[in-house]
């Protein structure tokens, strides 16, 4: 019988206590904040604080405060205040039911995450036990899913598979290697990758993939090398990214453009750390590009009320739009039963309706009978017949200290640029 880990639990436990109390505090003394009328609203938030890639749960419980603060600071929903509570899936598909069993202990009506390593594990419990989900990451298999109750504000791994070939050719390097752990989430990036690379007129030489957790990757990193190519795009656990980062360290092949996924572009990063003294010139990584203008200047300002910075984390603006989208759901839907409001979900994020930026001013819009076109801090959140959105892509560097500066912006035309010449 699967016993849960103590300390995956315990870390969970506390931050989740320390979450509630921050947002509590910010959200009581607001002047449009209204009493609670009845119960809280609980939002479950599944995501791995233990293993491999427990940095994602820091990305987790970065974003979901800043949405809770930006709707209990505005009155809350229908009378309601949000509060959070958070589960330890350790990025593990086999704990991830589990995980999923205990935080549905807790009655959420809203789940955020889990992430991609591990959402398949449970994207089909969500409908049976009345719970609604956004999922966070790009994972290539959920491009056309059907599930009624789960939504994604991240753009495909697909896509970002294009703007990361597109970047490398329009910097002129057209011979490259690849360079995957054999995660599902990995292997993902791997045939839109190579189909843009190769319709750009680039050439793959080598494509290797790595079994995670050995202690050498040599052999893999001399086979990746013998064509000498100009570019390596790779994705993998930031512990296999250390070991192959210091085997390639010693064997001098850290110093030609290493394009990576959205996991490597955290700032002073484990991934960035582990790279080396050539990190500042030659690691470069993908993430999906917030565009600048009120949705993401409003959240901005939640975030720094909560964090105290204005340096977000990757895929906080995601979470935030997940609990606003929510919300504003429910408010259409006049209730907070999620299988009354998931119907609303699309409806309040789609065109045609009345653009709006902030949780306020879209309630607003609804109680004056208004459709709404909600537009978030992550993008348009437009979603299509498969609960999925389309976005840019930041290229993501590092300076000297580590700390991200953008090399480019690939933009949603110039994806489709390479989508419409066979990538």
């Amino acid at each position: 019988m699967f016993k849960p880990r103590r300390r995956g639990a315990a870390i969970a436990l506390a931050l989740a206590a320390a979450v509630s109390v921050a947002v509590g505090a910010f959200s009581s003394d607001s002047s449009a904040a209204t009493k609670p009328s009845a119960c809280p609203l609980v939002v479950g938030g599944m995501f791995p604080f233990t293993g491999s890639k427990s940095l994602l749960s820091q990305w987790g419980t970065h974003g979901v405060p800043v949405g809770i603060y930006e709707v209990n600071h505005n009155g809350g929903v229908l009378g309601h205040m949000w509060t959070p509570t958070y589960a330890d899936d350790g990025a593990d598909s086999v704990d991830a039911l589990p995980a999923f069993r205990k935080l549905l202990l807790k009655h959420p009506v809203l789940v955020i995450g889990p992430f991609s390593p591990t959402i398949e594990a449970v994207i089909k419990e969500f409908q049976p036990n009345d719970v609604a989900d956004f999922m966070v990451g790009g994972l290539t298999t959920l491009d056309n899913m059907n599930y009624p109750f789960v939504f994604r504000t991240s753009s495909s791994d697909s896509n970002e598979a294009i703007a990361m070939a597109y970047y490398a050719i329009s910097h002129g390097w057209k011979t490259a290697s690849l360079i995957f752990d054999n995660s599902a989430n990995s292997q993902g990036f791997v045939p839109p990758l190579e189909k843009a690379f190769k319709a750009l007129g680039g050439k793959i030489n080598a494509n290797i993939t790595l079994t995670p957790g050995q202690s050498s990757y040599s052999a893999e990193l001399a086979q990746a090398f013998s064509n000498k190519p100009e570019v390596v795009f790779d994705s993998m656990d930031s512990q296999t990214a250390a070991t192959l980062f210091s085997d390639g360290q010693q064997l001098g092949y850290m110093s030609i453009p290493w394009i990576g996924d959205d996991l490597q572009s955290a700032p002073q990063g484990a991934y960035a750390k582990a790279f080396g003294p050539t990190a500042a010139a030659d690691l470069t990584a993908a993430l999906p590009a917030s565009p600048a203008g009120t949705a993401y200047s409003h959240f901005l300002a939640d975030y720094k009320a909560v964090w105290h910075t204005t340096s977000i984390l990757p895929t906080t603006f995601n979470e935030y739009d997940s609990v606003v989208i929510s919300s504003l759901a429910m408010t259409e839907a006049g209730s907070t039963d999620p299988k009354v409001w998931v119907k609303d979900v699309i409806k309040v994020s789609d065109p045609p309706g009345v653009q709006c930026y902030t949780y306020a001013t879209c309630v607003q819009l609804i109680k004056a009978h208004k459709k709404i076109n909600y537009q978030g801090a992550s993008g348009n959140d437009d979603f299509n017949q498969y609960h999925n959105v389309f976005s840019g892509f930041e290229m993501v560097g590092f300076d000297s200290s580590l700390n991200n500066i953008t090399r480019a912006i690939v933009t949603p035309q110039q994806l489709e640029a390479v989508v419409a010449k066979g990538g």
